[in-house]
């Protein structure tokens, strides 16, 4: 089977485009540039493509994955290059290999992390030692309750601080506070990172307007014996 993996950034006007847009987007791309794609058998079948966790809405990546199963064998790079010059600015193809898949995982099943780099506005005076040791301090609570509704569509309390692995301040300028973390990402455990941040505001009372985050995933990773790995 010829499996290509890509890993392929995201922004500009492309992070305003839905997850279910992108699906179609990269199909139609994918015939433009003249690649011809595996489809599934039966009555409807549908091309051999998967993603990585999705990405919400108004979030920039720098580290989104894709494999597609290929009915022809084509060149890595000539894969790149074709895909690229096809696709409108704002997404690109980084990278690209064939992966064995019977002895690789699929994205949806093997993604367990990602990292993300937020900026946020601070509405208060505190200095930047000060949040350090509040983030500290945060890292320390062995329970972090977040009430979600499940699928019944009734309200339940869920400890989100295992999901959290690091929250890092990376600096405080004119109020501007980012925060690099690492949280789950996957279809086993997922964390919003926004919602971390209404946790941490809570705990702390630092003050961060969470309507206007500027949301950042710099990468997936997947877990093989208590390491994290890229996904290529």
């Amino acid at each position: 089977m010829n499996v290509i993996r890509c890993k392929f950034t995201k922004e500009k006007d492309m992070i305003y485009i839905s997850h279910l847009d992108l699906q179609r987007l990269l199909q139609r791309i994918l015939r433009k540039a003249g690649i011809k794609v595996a489809y599934s058998q039966g009555f409807n079948p549908h091309p051999k493509i998967s993603f990585g966790q999705a990405l919400s809405l108004g979030v920039i990546s720098y580290g989104e994955y894709i494999d597609v199963e290929l009915e022809d064998i084509i060149e890595a790079e000539e894969f790149m290059t074709r895909v690229n010059n096809a696709l409108p600015d704002g997404i690109k193809i980084q990278k690209a290999k064939f992966i064995d898949k019977t002895t690789t995982k699929s994205l949806s099943s093997s993604i367990s992390h990602g990292s993300y780099l937020i900026s946020m506005n601070i509405n208060s005076d505190i200095e930047v030692e000060d949040i350090k040791t509040k983030v500290d301090e945060f890292m320390k609570l062995d329970e972090i309750i977040n009430i979600k509704k499940n699928k019944k569509g009734k309200l339940k309390e869920v400890n989100i601080r295992p999901l959290i692995k690091t929250v890092k301040v990376v600096s405080l300028e004119e109020n501007i506070l980012t925060l690099n973390m690492l949280v789950s990402t996957g279809s086993s455990a997922n964390l919003n990172p926004s919602v971390l941040l209404d946790k941490l505001n809570g705990f702390s009372d630092i003050g961060i307007d969470l309507e206007n985050l500027k949301i950042i995933r710099n990468d997936l990773y997947i877990e093989e014996n208590n390491k994290l790995l890229a996904p290529m």
